[in-house]
């Protein structure tokens, strides 16, 4: 059993273990290097930790949490994120700074979802 809670259990990055990326249901992983790094280059300059929600989504558990058809979860290329004392804002503002392509402000609950999608930059509130 011991060795099932180590599965995936490997720092990709100074603040980043792939685990955090994880479908909750299988435990399978997708992440884009691209995505990793300016996931790691926001760390960088808020000097405090961020906080993977949701990493790769398996089409069963993206249909289960209701993610669209086409989310950028299920081919690793997006993350949500929660960042504590800092405000939703501020953290938006930043993650603009940083260019990524995709970043949903989901103010409600209080997080964002960050991707590097190929195809032009988008922006949306919920």
């Amino acid at each position: 059993m011991e060795m099932l809670n180590q599965t995936n259990n490997i720092n990709i990055a100074k603040h980043f273990n792939l685990a955090e990326f994880a479908c909750p249901c299988c435990k399978r992983v997708m992440l884009h290097p691209k995505l990793l790094a300016k996931l790691v280059e926001l760390r960088d300059v808020l000097v405090r930790s961020v906080y993977i929600t949701s990493g790769y989504r398996c089409p069963a558990y993206n249909q289960k949490v209701g993610g669209v058809v086409n989310s950028y979860h299920l081919i690793g290329l997006a993350a949500d994120i929660q960042v504590k004392d800092i405000s939703l804002i501020e953290l938006l503002e930043i993650c603009e700074e940083i260019d990524f392509s995709g970043i949903g402000f989901y103010e409600k609950k209080n997080f964002l979802h960050l991707d590097v999608r190929p195809t032009k930059p988008s922006r949306w509130r919920e």
